[in-house]
């Protein structure tokens, strides 16, 4: 395959820019915007855990337009680009579920095509206000653009890092597998990885977590019992931000982000195949983000891009990710 070191050249210089909020419209349960081959409902989490807050439903009208990308089957475990969980490195009840739980208001920005998920600091357990700004785009994707700002950095305890879990609920799929650029083994080639998340790790539960290939270990007290997102697989590692899979009706699913690992935060590739069994293959395709330092009162935060369109080939997917990188601010 074609060589990735360009990946070195191109935006590991990107810095993430104060967002100037503008004035959005009162808030609501649900907003549906049809852009592009597109149809999109995005929803709070005045339902939740019954109904997720973040895309409810993702249709490409052009390419397959009866096939939601998520699941439409479980309202409770169906939803896209969720805000699952803030997890820490000490024990506490707070490191499940936190985001799905509390005022998450939901609102239409007046571009018409953008929507955000606001959450006040006071509403979070963790003391940290977050948003999510989600913008649709010709012909098929959603922008996505996560800030958080955490007001009490004692909350994270001495290991002092956060780190924010995002689900992706999947419809039915060809290969439950990721599928990224990466390293399959220490001293080894950059090539594509199929990830499909293995089991052997004694935390392993359904699923696991992929790191860059320069990012560390996470270090967690012994007596943490939520761990199943925390801890990463040795080998392989991910070379450069984004990942794709396969699903039904040829369409494929990309996931793209702004950085990948840094002495700040780093961003990290998960599995999970709860909903996987021999009459379905419903995945769960998330990532993580992860502040190494909380400090308090700090904004923090990235930029991703989804992709929902038919598959063409690995390479199609690496020139989306390729293209985005090199029109971002």
């Amino acid at each position: 395959m074609k060589s990735f070191s360009l990946r070195r050249q191109i935006l590991w210089a990107v810095v993430l820019v104060p967002t100037t909020f503008i004035q959005s419209d009162d808030p609501v349960k649900s907003l549906q915007i049809d852009v592009g081959d597109l149809s999109i409902q995005f929803q709070d989490n005045s339902q939740s855990p019954g109904v997720l807050s973040g895309v409810q439903s993702l249709f490409n009208v052009k390419d397959a337009p009866e096939f939601d990308a998520y699941d439409p089957d479980g309202r409770g475990s169906s939803a896209g680009l969720n805000f699952e969980h803030i997890i820490s490195g000490h024990e506490s009840d707070h490191n499940k579920f936190t985001p799905r739980r509390g005022r998450y208001a939901l609102s239409r920005l007046p571009d018409g095509r953008s929507v955000r998920l606001e959450r006040r600091a006071e509403d979070s357990p963790w003391r940290m206000a977050s948003t999510l700004t989600y913008t649709v785009v010709e012909p098929h994707y959603i922008d996505f653009e996560f800030r958080c700002t955490p007001e009490d950095a004692s909350l994270f305890g001495d290991r002092g890092w956060a780190l924010m879990f995002f689900a992706n609920y999947m419809h039915e799929v060809r290969d439950v597998s990721l599928h990224f650029p990466g390293v399959a083994a220490e001293g080894g080639e950059e090539t594509w990885i199929r990830a499909d998340a293995p089991p052997g790790h004694p935390d392993w539960n359904t699923g696991g977590n992929y790191r860059h290939l320069d990012a560390s270990l996470l270090r967690y007290d012994d007596d943490v019992t939520f761990r199943l997102n925390t801890w990463t697989y040795d080998w392989p590692r991910f070379t450069e931000p984004f990942y794709y899979g396969l699903a039904e009706h040829d369409m494929t699913l990309i996931l793209m982000f702004d950085r990948t690992h840094s002495a700040e935060d780093e961003m990290r590739l998960s599995l999970y195949k709860f909903k996987v069994n021999d009459k379905q293959k419903r995945p769960a395709w998330d990532f993580q983000y992860v502040i190494h330092k909380v400090e308090s009162g700090r904004e923090y935060g990235f930029r991703g891009r989804l992709v929902w369109k038919k598959f063409v080939s690995p390479d199609d997917c690496r020139h989306e990710y390729i293209t985005w990188a090199h029109q971002s601010p």
